[in-house]
């Protein structure tokens, strides 16, 4: 597709607030002028990202990663540039220009945004259909699960008709095709030819990713016939259940305001509690809990609370996603239901208050998990090998969670002491075999250099600190630019990659329009973006603009002249006057314009 011109792109950017957007995948905190949250292009413990609301840009001071809007969304969605843009239009409502509206297309042939817009047809459809009279068994069943019309709405729940073809031939009528249809799978192809719908007589739930889209769709079954009770959506260039976490859109508010997000295994589980007004409750989809659930969580909230059924499953889901909270050093604990009822029951017969008060009072995993062990050990009475496993267990998660850095070493000592007066057993011997798992253990090595000190001192080296810097005070003071243009020149710069990024703000600067909003809008600077927003950060916070760009120029014209001096010493010319007057120059000390060679 034609390029987007730069004056739509810097209209685009304009109506952007990178800290919303930002603040969709990221919870952020003020911090003096900007904001600061975890990264969420590494995995990152300690908040590394900082966003600055003056320069509408973010910067991640751990992984390098940095740009404006367009960067951000390019990064975290695996857009390409053009498709950023077109991106970033559509949320904002801007027409596209008339020669560049076609869609980028992806690799299957459909951009990401057309099975967004798909997969909100069908989301309006399912809708529809539910208050039809095909539709009534589905809306009756969740009319008898608690749920009232305003959140049947709210929540954008539908019915996929019993039928082979009617989400097809609706689609047809809007001039959406089978192959948009068969990309956002919602339909499948036949072997024998044609197309049918995936979904069918389901009760239909819309599943939103992390900027709000609807990306895909979790169907159950209406029929006792169906062998799978829930299907999902197979996966698509939108839809990825692995790292999906579904009412994020809806609680997403609330786990930032609370900093706690709960974790629960069904979608009534999730809509019943907001519903109820606990309101920071999602759900994976219908998969086992993965690191990638656990860092989309991390972003936004520094606990959580796993919230499963009280039945042998449930227990043994919620220990399988213990260890994986722990590694993300995200703080977990675990409530549990009485036997008998899911979240959605017991918010639906106890209320909000009793949901409420069982979260805020479940134990810290480790002491979820000690329970379980103690009251299994207590069971094994009889078979001491069987009791051995279960401490043996038990030490094992302790030690595991103090590699993490989930505990620290006086509560692994605690525990240990703990341990050892409920069992009557020796706390030196608890802790002596703490030791020795603990060598089993394989670290990772830390210290050194970060990632950005390595690569800065990499690519500018310690030679090229005032070229770094005249650059970053220009990209804070762009109306010094007047003045550094009569004393430098993009070929002043003898980092190479500085000397690319001097040349364009030389053009800018001659056009008036230097500015890091006019820089991370080019295209064919995307690749510097983080080095760009690195060093308009750096500028920003460094202040002093004047005096610092004024030694730095002086550093580089003097670096200039010294080696004038040295290539006319090497000449076999007769240069000795201009050579005398160029020594002279440099001796007062005079290096405020550009010296004249004759």
């Amino acid at each position: 597709m034609a390029r987007f011109p730069e004056t739509f792109i810097q209209q685009v950017l304009q109506s952007v607030d990178v800290v919303d957007l930002v603040g969709q995948y990221v919870a952020l905190k003020r911090k003096g002028r900007e904001f600061v949250g975890l990264c969420p292009f590494h995995e990152d413990s300690n908040p590394s990202m900082y966003v600055s609301p003056t320069k509408q840009i973010y910067k991640c001071f751990a992984c390098g990663a940095g740009g404006n809007a367009l960067q951000f969304v390019m990064n975290v969605e695996k857009l390409s540039f053009p498709e950023a843009v077109r991106t970033l239009a559509d949320r904002q409502a801007i027409p596209l220009p008339k020669d560049t509206a076609q869609a980028p297309q992806t690799e299957g042939g459909v951009s990401k945004n057309d099975l967004a817009a798909v997969c909100e047809f069908a989301m309006t459809y399912f809708a529809a259909q539910l208050r039809q009279p095909a539709g009534k068994a589905a809306l009756d069943y969740v009319h008898g699960r608690g749920m009232t019309d305003e959140s049947i709405e709210a929540f954008g729940l539908g019915y996929a008709p019993d039928r082979w073809d009617s989400l097809i031939k609706a689609a047809a009528q809007k001039g959406i095709g089978e192959g948009q249809l068969v990309s956002a799978g919602l339909v499948r192809r036949r072997d024998s030819g044609g197309c049918y719908d995936y979904f069918r007589n389901r009760l239909m739930f819309p599943i939103h990713d992390t900027a709000g889209r609807v990306a895909g769709f979790g169907g159950r079954a209406l029929s006792a016939e169906e062998r799978a009770k829930y299907l999902n959506s197979p996966e698509s260039a939108l839809f990825d259940k692995s790292s999906m976490l579904y009412g994020l859109q809806f609680a997403r508010e609330g786990i930032v305001r609370s900093r706690q997000a709960v974790v629960v295994e069904g979608y009534f589980d999730v809509l019943m509690p907001i519903q109820q007004g606990v309101g920071n409750v999602v759900a994976t989809l219908g998969t086992a809990l993965t690191d990638r659930h656990v860092r989309t969580l991390s972003r936004f909230a520094e606990e959580a609370v796993l919230v499963f059924d009280a039945d042998v499953a449930g227990a043994a889901a919620a220990e399988r996603a213990l260890e994986i909270f722990l590694a993300q050093k995200l703080h977990v604990r675990v409530a549990t239901i009485p036997a008998g009822k899911d979240p959605c029951d017991y918010a639906l017969a106890e209320g909000d208050e009793a949901l409420q008060r069982l979260i805020d009072q479940a134990p810290d995993a480790l002491q979820y998990v000690w329970d379980q062990r103690y009251a299994a050990w207590q069971e094994a009475g009889g078979n001491p090998s069987q009791r051995q496993r279960l401490i043996e267990d038990f030490l094992q998660l302790i030690v595991n969670s103090a590699s993490y850095g989930a505990i620290d070493g006086v509560r692994q000592q605690t525990l240990a002491q703990h341990i050892a007066h409920v069992l009557n057993a020796s706390a030196i011997d608890l802790q002596q075999r703490m030791k020795a798992l603990k060598r089993r253990i394989t670290r990772r090595s830390g210290g050194g250099q970060s990632p950005v000190a390595s690569a800065r001192q990499a690519a500018f080296g310690p030679g090229a600190a005032a070229e770094r810097e005249v650059l970053e005070t220009l990209l804070d003071r762009p109306d010094l630019f007047d003045d550094v243009v009569e004393r430098l020149d993009p070929d002043d710069f003898n980092d190479a990659m500085l000397r690319t990024l001097a040349d364009r703000m030389w053009q800018l600067g001659h056009d008036g329009r230097l500015s890091i909003e006019e820089l991370l809008g080019a295209e064919d600077l995307a690749s510097l973006s983080g080095t760009l927003a690195d060093m308009a950060m750096a500028g920003e916070r460094r202040g002093n603009h004047e005096a610092t760009i004024e030694a730095a120029v002086i550093t580089l014209v003097s670096r200039r002249q010294r080696r004038e001096v040295e290539q006319l010493k090497q000449q076999d010319l007769d240069d000795d006057e201009n050579l005398r007057r160029l020594q002279e120059r440099l001796s007062k000390g005079d290096v405020r314009k550009r010296p004249k060679i004759e």
